[in-house]
């Protein structure tokens, strides 16, 4: 017995015959092919814009309501005969029928219209759609213009007013007897924060997106000694994070220099040293057990900042007037650490102003990679901002930029040194090492350095070994280091000193070197490996090329390298190199017995994994036998 029987079609109640859904079910899937092979229900199409669709729609759908009924008359037993009375009431039907479709056809055309810019899956008729254009912020699409030519910078009698003599002097004291563009506009800028600082006003936060070898380091280290060195107490003041230890001892060697004819003291936190040796560097307890600091400016990379401001009794930050980030493209996640009211300032009010007697500090951001993207520096909630930048073209002036509509001339983003010169060389990845040994060739100046960029410490150290078999068997004197994250901060130190002093003319290194180290006489740097981002190519090229030099950049680069290579340039807006080949490298490895090299690096990585093996299971065997003799 059906206890549930509804009858959708004709009206019937419950204790009627039900009509057989099944036949109905196959008649509506013959019909559903029929469709198909007239082509009405066309694949590859845009639905939504074919009104022949919507057609044959309409036909097919009173085609099948009509059969239906007749299918369900039958199924009842009801007469069919095309009486009077049964024509005016299918006349009536197929009328209200026929406003029903009509309304499924407005109703069709008006989804239709929503779904106008939406894709259809399957579809081959797909529109363009138009571009979304980028709007930035005023400070980002408006910037202050740096020349990008480090030449056009001024003389040092011209400074006069802007920085006391007796930086001047030390200036000229190491070599410098003008600056660059980028340190005259940010000395112009930083004095006049001073003069706003000294009205008790707050300060706008600062951006500088200029160059590798441009001076940027210099840009902000004069100013802050100049105004700091007449303060009274000392306090940390002054706190500048960079990424690696290296690039910070670099920074710390520049402050310490500049500050010599100053009161002014330097500390440095980057975990060169052991947290008790730093700590007892940074803070002094006095009888009473107050706690003082002995810094004014700290150098710190952000790890080891994290660890002394959970760790280091005393150690604070709530004095802080400048807070640095160089190589400000990097993670910023150890702001949260910062006091709130220097890395987070509240909203500018009147009573703000008035009610904190210590004013946030003044955020100072410098990269040649600056990220351009508004929500990433949304992060660092910068106060006011104001963005430094070149700008090919050296021609136009402040108002006539606006980076919005010229963003194919902003190089203020992605950008590389004038002097540097950029090259390209394709090579099957088996001769790659060949390749790099005839480029080395080129270059047997005895003051010329070469610094060589592979993707891990592992690459590193089986080039330097491969490297130093091919030069010890043609004589040429070349010395060869390596330098990676493997290595412990003192022989890291070790070996870039030197690098430095031209003991050692080669370095293979991984990405540890890329970031704004200055090492002179470095005439030619090669990307042994492809970089993983735009900002390593600009970081990695931008270690020659520095401050006037002109200098060499070269990318080995395999096969199914050179597209990712050209689009990885090209979305920098920067001019692809042309493709180089290297002749004959079949012909070169036969001559210097390239497998014999080959065969001696096997040979020689085996023999270092053996060593390190015997001294893991010597260091086991020690600890053993310590814990037995502590039994007994």
């Amino acid at each position: 017995m059906d206890l549930f029987v509804i009858n959708r079609y004709n009206d019937k109640k419950e204790s009627d015959k039900p009509h057989n859904h099944l036949s109905e079910l196959l008649q509506k899937i013959e019909e559903r092919k029929k469709l198909r092979e007239q082509g009405a229900l066309s694949e590859g199409k845009n639905f939504q814009n074919s009104e022949e669709n919507n057609l044959l729609f309409t036909k097919s759908h009173r085609k099948s309501r009509k059969r239906k009924k007749e299918k369900i008359n039958v199924d009842d037993g009801e007469q069919t005969d095309n009486k009077p009375e049964d024509v005016s009431i299918n006349n009536t039907n197929d009328d209200v029928n026929a406003e029903k479709i009509s309304m499924t056809e407005k109703s069709e055309k008006s989804i239709n219209k929503q779904l106008e810019n939406f894709m259809v899956l399957g579809s081959t008729n797909l529109q363009k759609k138009r571009q979304v254009k980028r709007v930035l912020p005023v400070w980002l699409a408006r910037p202050q213009i740096i020349s990008s030519d480090v030449s056009s910078g001024p003389k040092l009698k011209e400074l006069k007013g802007l920085l006391d003599d007796q930086l001047i002097q030390l200036l000229k004291a190491n070599g410098i007897n003008k600056l660059f563009p980028v340190q005259e506009k940010l000395i112009n800028w930083m004095q006049k924060c001073s003069e706003d600082r000294m009205k008790g006003w707050w300060v706008r936060d600062t951006c500088v997106s200029a160059p590798t070898g441009s001076g940027k380091t210099l840009a902000y280290v004069l100013p802050i000694i100049q105004y700091l060195k007449n303060q009274l107490t000392r306090e940390i003041r002054c706190l500048i994070v960079v990424p690696v230890q290296e690039l910070a001892a670099q920074i710390y060697k520049v402050l310490t220099t500049y500050s010599t004819q100053s009161n002014l003291k330097i500390g440095l936190i980057s975990g060169a040293s052991t947290l008790e040796i730093e700590q007892k560097n940074l803070i002094k307890t006095t009888e009473r057990g107050q706690f003082i600091s002995r810094v004014d400016i700290l150098v710190a990379t952000p790890g080891r900042l994290i660890d002394h401001i959970e760790r280091t009794n005393g150690f604070s930050l709530q004095s802080l007037e400048f807070l640095v980030i160089d190589e400000a493209d990097r993670a910023t996640d150890w702001l949260k650490f910062i006091p709130e009211y220097h890395h987070t300032p509240p909203y500018l009010t009147i009573k703000n102003l008035n009610s904190h007697p210590i004013k946030p500090a003044q955020k100072l951001l410098f990269s040649a990679t600056l990220s351009q993207d508004p929500e990433k520096l949304s992060r660092l909630s910068l106060f006011n901002p104001i963005l430094f930048t070149s700008v090919s073209g050296t021609n136009q002036t402040d108002e006539d930029i606006d980076l919005d509509n010229q963003m194919n001339k902003f190089i203020g983003k992605y950008t590389s040194p004038n002097e540097l010169i950029e090259r390209a060389y394709e090579s099957p990845p088996e001769y790659k090492p060949i390749v790099l040994y005839e480029l080395i060739k080129q270059y047997q100046k005895p003051t010329d350095k070469i610094l060589i960029f592979t993707n891990s410490g592992e690459s590193a150290h089986r080039l330097a070994i491969l490297l130093a078999s091919f030069l010890e068997q043609l004589q040429i004197n070349f010395n060869v280091s390596e330098l990676s994250a493997q290595l412990i901060p003192k022989q890291r130190a070790q070996i870039l000193e030197k690098f430095r002093a031209g003991e050692s003319r080669i370095l293979v290194s991984s990405d540890a070197l890329a970031r704004g180290l200055d090492i002179h006489d470095i005439k030619l740097v090669v990307s042994y490996d492809l970089p993983k981002s735009v900002k390593g190519y600009i970081h990695r090229v931008g270690r020659t090329g520095r401050a006037g030099v002109s200098g060499t950049a070269i990318s080995i680069l395999t096969p199914n390298q050179i597209v990712p290579f050209n689009r990885m340039l090209s979305s920098a807006h920067k001019v692809v190199p042309t493709i180089e080949h290297l002749e004959s490298v079949e012909s070169i490895a036969e001559k210097i017995n390239y497998q014999s090299h080959l065969d001696k690096l096997k040979r020689t990585i085996e023999s270092e994994q053996t060593k390190e093996l015997e001294k893991i299971r010597l260091g086991k065997r020690r600890k053993l036998n310590n814990n037995k003799s502590n039994n007994k």
